[in-house]
């Protein structure tokens, strides 16, 4: 075989490997992939939260809060922490 003949064929091959590697992906696009509604088919409504979970929730973030004692509590743990972990005295206290 000649040189142009081996070159045709590793063409025509690698063109049919393409379609190959391709028709999975056209048969989705054509039945309407995973996402698509398509022309005549309806989608369905969208989730709306209910009122009473927002409401829960603020109460919950109130409920949440933190006591002034315990914020006190909260910064001496991490600035004592912190000084174990950096061992550099704090620059702000004299």
């Amino acid at each position: 075989m000649r040189r142009a003949e081996i070159v045709k064929i590793l063409v025509a091959l690698a063109v049919l490997v393409l379609a190959l590697i391709s028709l999975p992906a056209e048969a989705q696009r054509q039945s309407g992939g995973a996402r698509a509604g398509g022309p005549g088919r309806p989608t369905p409504p969208q989730q709306v939260p209910a009122r009473d979970t927002t409401l829960q929730q603020r109460d919950a973030n109130r409920d949440a809060r933190m006591t002034p004692e315990q914020r006190r509590q909260l910064k001496q743990d991490v600035h004592n922490h912190g000084r174990d972990i950096y061992g550099r005295p704090n620059p702000n206290k004299q």
